[in-house]
């Protein structure tokens, strides 16, 4: 009972954010509706959760009653279903999801931090990989998040491990940009370009603070007028925020799994989103469980 309330609460938080953010119920008015958008939606990010395939999945939920009790399921959909759904389900569909958890919580600016980790297509152990001398595979995750309160804005996917982190710069932080005011955008070295700077600083009207690659190089050599102010010398404190986009990474990992177990490009790609929604859950959920347990706190110290 443990685990399934835990599972009740994630779908309450998902269909409040679906809610906030007008998702329809169906696809489109001809639609068998047996189940809604919403219960997919639901179903797939909880199954982020177990980690299981769809056949699995939907035989675990033969034991998940409060589950299927709270999201009024009619009967069990057939693991083909969530398949097919997931393959059908639009992409700007997704992306409004994420980003309206931040709305959810009434920012009036966002703190963004930018950063890059990958996520292994394969099972293959690391010795069977360098032994049989296999090119390695992986999914390249950009994201952009509040680092305030730890909350995923905005997501860009690349199958070209190659490519350089900073040309998910600019779209990351104008998608961000469109949902609330910039504050400061804080990113690594990776990121480390004057039109970046001029991007935020002139464009958007925030603060960047990006590290310069080149450390041991002279401010005079340095092209760009912001670069060379970045290497006179920059808030320190500010830039250590970035930190938290290494944690929310680390939790994805860790509660999730750094592997995917999709084959098509397609359907790898619709997994990652879903994990970060998964994850925007899961914070939320956390948020209100400190704020409601400092809330009976300082009730239980008042009388």
């Amino acid at each position: 009972m443990n685990k399934q309330s835990k599972y009740v609460r994630l779908a309450d938080q998902l269909l409040r954010i679906l809610k906030h953010c007008r998702i329809p119920l169906y696809l489109h008015r001809k639609s068998n509706h047996i189940y809604t958008v919403w219960q997919h939606i639901v179903l797939v990010t909880i199954r982020q959760y177990e980690g299981k395939s769809y056949r699995m999945f939907t035989d675990w939920l033969v034991e998940a009653y409060y589950l299927r009790l709270f999201l009024q399921l009619s009967k069990i959909p057939h693991y083909t279903t969530l398949q097919k759904f997931n393959d059908r389900i639009n992409t700007m569909m997704l992306g409004k999801i994420i980003s309206s958890f931040i709305l959810f919580t009434h920012p009036r600016h966002i703190f963004a931090g930018i950063d890059a980790t990958g996520f292994k297509i394969t099972h293959a152990s690391e010795y069977y990989t360098n032994r049989a001398k296999l090119r390695k595979k992986y999914a390249k995750l950009s994201i952009g998040a509040d680092v305030l309160q730890q909350i995923i804005c905005s997501i860009k996917i690349r199958r070209a491990p190659t490519r350089h982190d900073n040309i998910d710069f600019k779209p990351i932080v104008t998608r961000i940009s469109k949902i609330k005011l910039l504050s400061v955008v804080v990113a690594d070295k990776a990121y480390d370009s004057e039109d970046n700077h001029v991007l935020v600083r002139e464009k958007l009207k925030g603060f960047s603070v990006i590290p310069p690659r080149y450390e041991n190089v002279p401010v005079w050599k340095t092209r760009g007028k912001y670069r060379k102010e970045m290497k006179r010398g920059y808030n320190k404190i500010l830039y250590n925020q970035r930190n938290k986009d290494e944690t929310i990474v680390s939790v994805i990992k860790r509660v999730f799994g750094e592997h995917i177990t999709s084959t098509l490009v397609r359907m790898q790609n619709r997994e990652l989103v879903f994990r970060c929604i998964a994850y925007n859950a899961h914070r939320m959920v956390n948020m209100l469980v400190i704020v409601r347990c400092f809330l009976q706190s300082l009730i239980s110290h008042c009388y």
